[in-house]
């Protein structure tokens, strides 16, 4: 962040926090030099890259976007040139292709878990590429999973959701709700330790499951269909669920949903959200059907900045502790200032950028509908590397344990090193 930028930040936050500039800069600065409490992780967000010298991040990937905010940054780093290591094929009936996978996949404790448009859910070792197990949904999956190392939860578009054993693909438990699922799951863990499901449906309501029993917890009507992956929001001491909606509003609501009629709140976004809200510092960043790109301050429940960009957006935002990357149909990976909203840099592709970018160091991924997948730089949007899939490219990289995984609309999920 240069140096107006430095400045900018620091008003903003003297302003919303009601703090001194000498206190802010005398954290600033004491952030330089203190360091973790032993852990071999960087904290989601910030920049990553490896741990003790000669110690490598090993990291999952249980989410969408790889942690809750749905930020997109990944705790370890993938750098350029890489090599396919491995292709999973599903099987299919004689004469007749594979269904596209648009679901984005996700990775924990070395096993890739995604669905495909044929209602197939599946388990796949990362290291080899072989099967671990599959189960068949009632209806096509499009949507991503989240996992634990116990399970793995997901919804389909018949309007299932679906709780089962990461180990072996038993099913756990499954709700039916009205409407068809084409948003994924965001998982909270309290300090007991229970687990709390998230997913909206077409039925208008975003529904909290217990993650052990399936009982609905709390469920909240909207007043359109619900196509996002919600996010989470740590904020002002409390934790939220974020999502947009084909009601044009983004919904912010007690993660607990104890007195959620009172503690609500509804933004007008002004369109269609087809994405998830990439969340830092209590602010979420939403990019809309109607071209537009909002920042909006969750506690104080208003807006940061506006852009106007005329781009109608289905990728998710990522974002880091300094910029937003948005991709979209205009063929544009954008980077822009997450304080000012002020564009830096742009890439340009040779079609559209449906799936969502992920940052890994010094790199940002992403896929393509002209089937490649793209290693940007991140300082500048300048072209590191390419490589052609040959199949259009909707669902979004994971990251964990040293390799990428991306699915392509062939029906194929392939793993790079």
């Amino acid at each position: 962040m240069n140096a107006v930028n430095q400045l900018k930040f620091l008003d903003w936050l003297q302003r919303r926090f009601r703090v001194s500039t000498g206190l802010l800069l005398f954290l600033f600065l004491l952030s330089l030099f203190v360091t973790g409490c032993g852990e071999k992780t960087a904290p989601v967000g910030d920049n990553p890259g490896s741990g003790d010298e000669g110690t490598a991040i090993v990291a999952d990937w249980p989410l969408f976007r790889g942690d809750p905010e749905m930020q997109g940054v990944a705790v370890e780093v993938i750098e350029p040139p890489l090599q396919l290591a491995w292709t999973y094929e599903p099987d299919a009936e004689e004469g007749k292709r594979l269904p596209p996978i648009e679901a984005s996949p996700v990775i924990v404790g070395g096993v890739v878990f995604v669905g495909t448009q044929g209602g197939e859910f599946l388990a796949i070792h990362l290291e080899s590429g072989e099967l671990k197990w599959k189960f068949d949904a009632e209806g096509p999956v499009t949507a991503p999973a989240a996992a634990t190392e116990k399970a793995v939860f997901f919804g389909d578009q018949y309007g299932f959701v679906y709780a089962l054993q990461a180990g072996t693909g038993e099913e756990i438990w499954r709700f039916e709700t009205e409407g068809k699922i084409e948003g994924g799951v965001n998982l909270l863990t309290d300090e007991s330790g229970k687990t709390s499901v998230f997913i909206g449906s077409h039925d208008y309501f975003l529904y909290s499951f217990d993650s052990e029993t399936g009982e609905v917890q709390w469920k909240y009507e909207t007043d359109n269909y619900i196509v996002a992956t919600p996010s989470l929001v740590n904020s002002g001491g409390s934790q939220s669920v974020c999502f947009g909606g084909c009601d044009g509003l983004l919904h912010i609501l007690p993660s607990n949903g104890q007195a959620i009629d009172e503690t609500k709140t509804e933004v007008e976004i002004g369109s269609y959200v087809a994405n998830s809200a990439a969340v830092r510092d209590g602010i979420a960043y939403v990019a809309h059907n109607d071209g537009e790109i909002i920042a909006i301050d969750v506690s104080a429940r208003e807006e940061v900045w506006r852009i106007v960009t005329n781009t109608k957006y289905l990728a998710s935002p990522a974002v880091d502790d300094t910029s937003l990357y948005v991709s979209g149909p205009d063929k544009r990976l954008v980077a822009y200032d997450r304080v000012t909203g002020e564009e830096k840099w742009s890439f340009l592709a040779t079609r559209s950028l449906d799936s969502s970018p992920v940052i890994s160091g010094d790199v940002i991924w992403q896929g393509g509908m002209d089937g490649r997948l793209y290693a940007v730089n991140r300082a500048d949007g300048s072209e590191l590397w390419q490589f052609e899939l040959g199949a259009q490219i909707k669902a979004s990289p994971a990251v964990s344990r040293g390799a990428l995984v991306v699915c392509g609309s062939d029906g194929v999920v392939y793993a790079f090193r």
